[in-house]
């Protein structure tokens, strides 16, 4: 999202040659199986839906109005139309519940995305991808903050597990992150009596989370006999950043850390994070996410599930 509000939310929203190996849906490179990442995109193109992201933050008060608790309802559709490149859409719904005031509500601006998976190492179990987001001005309502200038997001994404190390305890771990540039259609200026343009200023954007898979540990290093609930999950955390690239701008630098757990099913994933800001630009009370993951690729193999380019094959 284009705007950065004091909280939490303000951050959940913005290269390398191409080898012959084939791009692997659930974010696959070797043996490892990189999870589905919140607060940032993951490095997998792949046939997936998020029905729906649930998140929850509390704003303090401001301006005589009494603290502000905001829900939203997220919901993202990605489809790869070859092997290695996707398209994505997302949008939600947001509510604002001001004591002492009236609930408002209203639509987020409609992001679009492109996505090309660039590299596949399975030995070290490293992937890269490169891509693009343009969130729509004005597709959204102005009521719940909706950002009325258009922003366009190059970025590079990637994944890496330690399973090349010689440590068996911490062969499980992995590493992904993201890193870009938010892009503005009409940037941010301040006249010399102090008013401003209405304009967005460009921001530098970026996460990254530490994974440690339990399934990877029974499959890879020991298997101690786990149940299978508990084999399935992954503990992470993730940390999302963003600042300004440039002086004037409205919001200084803005840090999140959402620590949480994923659990991988057959078809499925199934996530929920704490969300902590990191200093006062992101705010001052804890949040909470939590978000229903299906690829498609296990439950309609033939059809939504492939490429769209083996559907004429």
């Amino acid at each position: 999202m284009a705007s950065y509000p004091a909280g939490p939310l303000g951050l959940a929203a913005a290269l390398l040659a191409a080898t012959a190996l084939p791009a692997a849906a659930h974010g696959v490179a070797g043996a490892r199986v990189f999870v589905s990442t919140l607060q940032f995109d993951d490095p997998a193109v792949a046939d997936e839906a998020t029905l729906p992201t649930a998140t929850w933050t509390r704003q303090p008060s401001a301006g005589g109005a009494g603290p502000t608790n905001e829900f939203d309802i997220n919901a993202s559709f990605a489809k790869r139309i070859t092997d290695r490149f996707g398209v994505s859409v997302s949008l939600g719904h947001t509510w604002l519940a001001t004591m002492g005031d009236k609930m408002r509500n209203g639509w987020q601006n409609i992001d679009v995305g492109l996505k090309y998976q660039a590299y596949v190492n399975p030995e070290h179990e490293f992937m890269a991808s490169v891509g693009i987001d343009r969130e729509f001005a004005r597709t959204g309502t102005a009521a719940i903050g909706a950002d009325s200038v258009s922003t366009t997001t190059p970025s590079i994404s990637f994944g890496k597990g330690f399973g090349d190390l010689p440590i068996g305890a911490f062969r499980p771990l992995a590493i992904t992150g993201q890193f870009g540039m938010e892009v503005s259609e009409r940037g941010y200026k301040v006249d010399p009596s102090g008013n401003d343009n209405g304009g967005h200023e460009n921001r530098w954007i970026g996460g990254l989370s530490l994974q440690y898979s339990i399934q990877y540990l029974q499959s890879q290093v020991k298997d101690d006999g786990l149940p299978g609930w508990l084999a399935n999950l992954t503990p992470l955390v993730e940390i999302a950043w963003s600042s300004p690239a440039r002086r004037p701008n409205t919001v200084p630098m803005q840090l999140l850390v959402a620590p949480g757990v994923a659990y991988s099913g057959d078809w499925y994933q199934l996530t929920a994070e704490l969300l902590i800001p990191a200093n006062r630009n992101t705010g001052r009370n804890l949040g909470a996410v939590a978000e229903f993951h299906v690829f498609f690729d296990d439950v309609f193999p033939k059809s939504l599930g492939a490429p769209i380019t083996q559907w004429f094959r």
